[in-house]
């Protein structure tokens, strides 16, 4: 991976996320693409992917487009989805974005576009379907929370959204059952998230995120080191 990802814990589009969001419109240097691939197709996705390019749009981006449904039109979708310098995936429903991630070859210009230096913000749950693993809170299985393998396209990290103590303890657990321990949890509040460039983790937006493993906080501006 050679671009940039940022992490963010949930709240997208809101005032308070401005601050760890425009950096990464200004080194974008082509169009912004959003895809709201967790939420249900029809007018939940249109609504989610409109709410992003107005934002991004008021951030300052020259360009920035709603990809159209991959899972309605494919080639559409992807002929827009590879025009991107900034992919932009919003949170909703873990299981259908990681479905979409891995179903059709949108996980493949994920890949394409980082490893070309361009910049992947996931939010909620699509900061969850990047990493290698991801707890699915919406399908549970017969040993309770589902856990499955994510995009992984940065390494070693399972992300906790919507982080605000111990109150995910639920998930913590089904982290504990089915994940290797060598896999770093991240807690990532709302409105805040990490930045990732390679083995460095970059706290950014409004509050500091947890690293939960390590049992310490990561305090805005604060980088730490997963190698």
């Amino acid at each position: 991976m050679t671009g940039l990802v940022c992490l963010q814990g949930g709240g997208e589009f809101s005032p308070g996320c401005r601050a760890m969001d425009l950096p990464l419109v200004q080194r974008a240097d082509g169009p912004v693409v959003v895809s709201a691939l967790a939420g249900e197709v029809g007018h939940d996705y249109r609504t989610a992917s409109a709410n992003g390019v107005r934002y991004y749009r008021a951030l300052g981006a020259a360009e920035v487009v709603a990809a159209p449904d991959v899972r309605q039109d494919k080639d559409a979708a992807l002929a827009v989805l590879r025009t991107a310098r900034l992919l932009v995936l919003p949170g909703g429903s873990p299981s259908r974005l990681l479905e979409a991630l891995m179903t059709t070859d949108v996980g493949e210009v994920v890949r394409e576009l980082l490893a070309a230096g361009g910049t992947v913000v996931g939010s909620s749950a699509g900061a969850m379907a990047l990493c290698p693993w991801m707890v699915l809170p919406d399908r549970r299985g017969l040993r309770g929370m589902d856990v499955a393998e994510g995009l992984g396209v940065v390494p070693d990290l399972l992300v906790v959204p919507h982080w605000s103590g111990t109150s995910r303890g639920d998930w913590l657990q089904a982290v504990r059952d089915r994940v290797p321990q060598h896999v770093q949890v991240l807690g990532l509040p709302e409105e805040s998230g990490v930045v990732v460039d390679g083995a460095l983790l970059t706290a950014v937006g409004r509050s500091a995120s947890r690293l939960v493993s390590a049992d310490t906080d990561l305090p805005v501006g604060d980088t730490w080191s997963a190698a």
